[in-house]
């Protein structure tokens, strides 16, 4: 496993580190069990993973890692999770929200402190408003050692060219340590705006999301190339991975650790097989060809898939 720092905090991420949001959450939706998860947070660990991202809103995912790290040293791991201030009837304004909001992920983490406390989903729109009322709790939380570091985070189907991350970074390059956002194959526009910036910044990046959800359904990466006029009588991205759907996949996480400002790519599969694939994908790199033939072709692309 290869370990990035974050950002310039000095602390070592793995390339790879897990998600329990996406599409599986953490397995409650593909009939993984307490057990189940448990064999999968230890095979990780024994690869080398050292960060594991959750959230308040990922369906009880904080107390299903808990039990999964049950019995491991504190410091062994590093734990990400996450408030969104975005409710259905409107932005939430009172900055208790946020406060509540951690104390019950450390209760359910049953840890004293995360070493990552985000706000999810920030729209550039709404950023001014969610600094002015947030940020000064999320620091008072700093201080009292709740949290280590601060984060922000995207909501990639509103805002595919990351206009929000962008702006956090130019307008407070103190305060975020990192910013999650997607890279990938079918999403490069980070490459013209927010990739500097967080080299700039010295802010850590966390990849989410870089081969979900188009890369893995040949169905959809087949639509979405005909609505890029990519169709060649057949999938556009075989001359990358001979037609093998596991084969694109790798190359697709590889695609996504490529650039230095990325910290870490996130891995939310519920299966050992898939997480190992994963793993061992990272340990390559495309060809020059091959980066530079997908930034020619698709440098241009904001999939918001």
């Amino acid at each position: 496993m290869q370990y990035r720092k974050l950002g310039n905090t000095g602390v070592d991420v793995s390339l790879l580190s897990y998600g329990t949001g996406g599409p599986s959450q953490f397995g409650q939706k593909t009939g993984v069990d307490d057990a189940g998860r448990e064999a999968l947070v230890n095979r990780a660990i024994e690869l080398g993973v050292n960060l594991f991202d959750t959230a308040e809103a990922y369906d009880g995912a904080e107390v299903l890692l808990e039990k999964a790290l049950r019995g491991r040293s504190r410091d062994s791991h590093l734990i990400a999770t996450k408030w969104s201030y975005r409710l259905a009837d409107g932005p939430v304004t009172d900055p208790a929200e946020i406060v509540r909001s951690l104390e019950q992920s450390l209760t359910r983490l049953k840890t004293d402190y995360v070493d990552i406390f985000q706000i999810h989903g920030v729209l550039e729109e709404h950023y001014d408003h969610v600094t002015d009322i947030y940020v000064p709790a999320m620091q008072k939380l700093q201080e009292q050692g709740k949290t280590r570091f601060l984060g922000i985070t995207e909501m990639l189907t509103m805002d595919p060219k990351h206009e929000g991350m962008s702006v956090a970074m130019e307008k407070h390059p103190d305060v975020w340590d990192s910013v999650m956002l997607k890279y990938g194959i079918m999403n490069q526009w980070a490459a013209k705006r927010s990739l500097p910036l967080a080299g700039s910044s010295s802010t850590g990046i966390l990849n989410m999301a870089p081969v979900r959800l188009t890369l893995t359904r040949p169905e959809k990466l087949q639509e979405r190339m005909n609505e890029w006029g990519e169709d060649e009588g057949g999938n556009a991205l075989d001359w990358l991975s001979n037609g093998d759907s596991a084969e694109l996949i790798r190359k697709g996480y590889q695609f996504a650790a490529e650039p230095s400002e990325i910290t870490t790519v996130i891995s939310g599969t519920s299966s050992i097989a898939h997480l190992e694939q994963n793993v061992a994908a990272l340990d390559g790199t495309l060809t020059d060809e091959e980066f530079s033939k997908l930034k020619s072709a698709y440098g241009d692309s904001a999939s918001p898939d």
